[in-house]
């Protein structure tokens, strides 16, 4: 059969008559397996992913009526939203592609909230021209430019270059390989058991995590390599003696969410809750504050936290591993050594690095005084990097994540800053809110624990916080929950709720992939972190953010 196919390629007539009635017979009509591969072949591009959050979106954009608490334009953003949110789910689309097809839908067809230029009131853009019917005037507003200004206002928010300008900080811990030596320091200092190893693995998580803002490029990246590393050099294989590496696994992948929380640098999505609480509330719940609310409770998992998944594998981490192994911490400590031996004494970048990400923190610190903006420290870091030749420019343009994440980041914090003023959150919110009061459920608890929740459904946190911080701070609002309480439960449950599954996020599944812990292991795992983390916030959190006025 290959045979009579080249030969029609290469357009040479086959010579007997098999080939002749094959031929003929291909060229009348198609065969069903020549049907199912274009079948297959279609199935395989990202459009025909696309189709059923398509599908989605245009059920909302043409099939749910304007009321007067949900206008066209709050339909057409809710639309589109959704749609981007079931393709996050459902597809593997970069995100990027999303956000810049919404922007330019929304944009085309002026689905935006623009300024009547008369009263200085918010109106629908596709209502500019025309006459306003309470009052007679025109809507003074030109639809095809402020659309298009619209769809770049999030790309000018603070927040959103504050995470761009941390991804080349966490660049320039990677090129100078700054974050390997801290890793293998701390495995160095507290290697001799397994309990130190866990400790050394969540300082280093701890330590990064404010400067490198990609949970996944800070997990994976830098410290999933060195927690290998430690695994097989104590004789730890999925296959043979897997319960060292099964610890050290999934301490390292909790740790990372721990510090995913504690910073607002810590992950590239915690910028868009404080967007969102900042517009709502109007408080100012930047850098410092964030880390203020969570310093005391991330204290108290991160101490906890090694000992918790020792007693849920029941392990005896006296020494690192068993039996002929037991010496396992000092060649654990010797292997560190021989790391840093490779890599010689910290050269001049490093310090360089030391001297400016000291700077940034003391800066970020001493703000409340100076008064000089988290992000402009950030780029001030990068500057002096920079100029110092510690990192390059082709570093920086190089920094794909860093580039991809201000895009998307910045269109997602335009839909929904525009989600908000079009009344579609607070719509959404609305629902919610009068859901909990039906039930008489308490509204600060419920809002809570759902948030948390629903992170299970998810495998990207950043979909999750996209998808439901604006209804859930909104419904908060409707309930009349205390606003810095309820920004910090969803500030820091956005990271946190990435633990009962191992595909919430990129570096869990990267965690997960060595084979270390089983499935089942792991959500059970999962499920006691996730209770540990609910009471601790629960308690020794409200009781610290008692202590600092918020409630």
């Amino acid at each position: 059969m290959v045979t009579h196919y080249q030969a029609i390629d290469v357009g040479i007539a086959p010579t007997n008559n098999l080939a002749t009635e094959n031929t003929s017979l291909l060229t009348r009509a198609p065969s069903p397996q020549k049907n199912s591969t274009i079948w297959a072949k279609a199935s395989q591009y990202q459009s025909f992913k696309l189709l059923p959050s398509l599908f989605l979106g245009a059920i909302i954009w043409f099939g749910v009526q304007p009321t007067d608490e949900l206008t066209l334009t709050a339909i057409h953003l809710l639309a589109v939203f959704s749609s981007c949110i079931c393709a996050l789910i459902t597809t593997s689309v970069d995100i990027s592609m999303l956000v810049l097809t919404g922007l330019t839908l929304l944009a085309v067809t002026h689905s935006f909230e623009c300024i009547d230029h008369a009263t200085g009131d918010h109106t629908e853009c596709r209502l500019c021209g025309e006459v306003n019917p309470l009052t007679g005037d025109l809507f003074e507003c030109q639809p095809n430019k402020e659309s298009f200004e619209k769809s770049l206002e999030g790309f000018s928010s603070s927040v959103v270059w504050l995470i761009f300008a941390a991804f080349h900080l966490g660049k320039a811990v990677e090129v100078t390989k700054l974050g390997r030596r801290i890793s293998l320091m701390m495995i160095k200092a507290f290697g001799k058991h397994t309990l130190g190893l866990a400790y050394a693995i969540v300082l280093s998580e701890l330590l990064l995590a404010p400067f490198v803002p990609s949970n996944t490029a800070r997990g994976g990246g830098i410290v999933l390599p060195v927690v290998q590393s430690i695994a097989t050099t104590l004789g730890s294989t999925p296959d043979h003696h897997p319960e060292l590496g099964s610890f050290l696994t999934l301490v390292g992948n909790h740790a990372n969410l721990l510090s995913a929380s504690l910073y607002l640098t810590g992950m590239a999505a915690n910028p868009i809750v404080v967007a969102k609480a900042n517009q709502l509330f109007d408080i100012d719940f930047g850098f410092m504050t964030w880390l203020q609310g969570s310093i005391v409770p991330a204290a108290i998992c991160a101490i906890s936290l090694p000992l918790i998944i020792r007693w849920s594998l029941g392990l005896n981490t006296q020494t690192p591993t068993r039996g002929k192994h037991a010496r396992g911490g000092d060649n654990v400590v010797q292997h560190a050594q021989m790391e840093l031996n490779k890599m010689g004494p910290v050269s001049l970048k490093e310090w360089q690095l030391c001297f400016v990400l000291v700077g940034c923190l003391g800066m970020w610190v001493t703000s409340s005084f100076t008064h000089v903006d988290s992000t402009l420290v950030a780029l001030l870091g990068i500057v002096a990097l920079l100029h110092m030749e510690t990192i390059t420019w082709k570093d920086v343009s190089s920094n794909t994540s860093a580039w991809d994440t201000l895009f998307w980041l910045g269109g997602f914090v335009t839909i929904a800053q525009q989600l908000s003023e079009a009344g579609a959150s607070s719509f959404l919110g609305h629902q919610i809110s009068q859901t909990i009061e039906r039930f008489h459920l308490p509204a600060l608890p419920a809002l809570a624990i759902a948030y948390f929740l629903t992170t299970f459904m998810f495998s990207s946190l950043s979909a999750h916080t996209v998808a439901f911080v604006g209804t859930f701070l909104d419904a908060g609002h409707a309930l009349g929950a205390k606003p810095m309480v309820l920004t910090a439960f969803i500030s820091y449950f956005g990271a946190l709720g990435g633990c009962m599954t191992n595909f919430s996020t990129g570096m869990a599944a990267m965690y997960y992939a060595p084979g270390y812990v089983p499935r089942s292991k792991w959500f059970i795992v999962g499920a006691q972190m996730a209770l540990f983390y609910l009471a601790v916030y629960f308690t020794v959190g409200l009781s610290w953010w008692s202590f600092l006025g918020w409630l």
